[in-house]
């Protein structure tokens, strides 16, 4: 069986979602959905949006789900029902994803995940990761992926876990998948170049782009140019904007998010960290470290219950001196 949904020794298919987890997902998708088509049609007006949501998005936007509510966009608080959820669970999946089911019709909107050790690693020195959080945490990042246009890999978490990077534990479409692979190290044997789950992009040094090598097996190969020695991250941006995929997810490894967070094209991170004392091994977030604490930067933070392991859900266009955590809430 793919290790991918092996747990500590158990799998994550046997686990079924409450009616109210249902019910929440159904409507979450919906609203991603919705408001995915909705960003493609005309504006209707103009105002303040939320990060990731640019001039021209469509204000009068309403929604009824098949519980009977109604849903209205608003440009200063998001989704708002009415009547609002009652049940718990509900309202906890409600509050953690409806930030990302916002139009998006100008640039990427990008969101990278980690899971680590309460010391703050993400494996063992060895490249061990199987696995730092629990369920809960996996098959929230199969919903992240449901939520995308495409989520995001680095070269060694492509090498060194094969994932396949597709919404297996969740109803859902399987997003785009983008590998990134510089200098074009990768084999094509790797399962996101030949199982035809979804469609999948390598991305590298556009020197390795030549005539006859545009295909890495059913992935389609994309040049980008080389910054200080690395991808132009800002170039890739525009790229997967212009081939139409604004809701990216970056979801590892550390090195790449950490790439991502350093060049300001985050709009969120989310870190879930696990009961887990690991010693040493990699680190997961390595940022350039300010001289005084004062100048450290503190976003905009919600906090997440998944199973055993807590969810920071950071939004970086916004943040505090004193930025409040939201109450600690119970994610299945």
């Amino acid at each position: 069986m793919d290790q991918t949904l092996m747990v500590r020794g158990d799998t994550l298919e046997h686990l079924v979602p409450s009616p109210a987890e249902a019910r929440a997902w159904q409507v979450i998708r919906a609203l991603a959905g919705y408001a995915r088509r909705t960003a493609t049609d005309p504006p209707q007006g103009h105002g303040s949006r939320p990060g990731g949501a640019a001039a021209g998005t469509p204000l009068a936007m309403r929604f009824a789900d098949t519980a009977g509510r109604r849903w209205t966009w608003r440009p200063d608080q998001g989704w708002v029902a009415e009547p609002p959820a009652a049940d718990p669970v509900e309202r906890d999946l409600l509050d953690l994803y409806l930030p990302l089911c916002v139009p998006v019709v100008d640039g990427c909107r990008m969101t990278a995940h980690l899971g680590q050790s309460l010391d703050g690693y993400i494996a063992t020195a060895n490249g061990d990761s199987c696995f730092v959080t629990g369920p809960d945490n996996i098959r929230h990042l199969h919903r992240m992926r449901a939520l995308s246009d495409g989520v995001l890999v680095g070269t060694e978490t492509a090498a060194r876990d094969d994932p396949r990077l597709t919404t297996r534990l969740v109803p859902g479409a399987n997003p785009v998948r983008i590998i990134l692979d510089r200098q074009r190290r990768l084999g094509s044997h790797l399962r996101v170049f030949n199982d035809g789950a979804a469609a999948t992009l390598l991305c590298c040094d556009r020197a390795y782009v030549t005539a006859g090598r545009d295909r890495q097996g059913q992935a389609r190969v994309i040049g980008l140019p080389i910054h200080d020695g690395r991808l132009d991250l800002i170039a890739l941006a525009e790229t997967l904007a212009e081939l139409g995929l604004r809701r990216i997810f970056v979801e590892g490894g550390g090195a790449t998010v950490s790439a991502f967070l350093t060049a300001g094209l985050l709009d969120r991170l989310q870190i879930a960290v696990a009961p887990l004392l690991i010693g040493t091994g990699r680190p997961g977030l390595r940022i350039p470290a300010p001289e005084r604490l004062a100048d450290a930067r503190r976003p905009a933070a919600r906090l997440f219950r998944m199973g055993a392991d807590l969810l920071y859900d950071l939004d970086l266009r916004r943040g505090s001196t004193a930025a409040p955590l939201t109450p600690v809430t119970r994610i299945l």
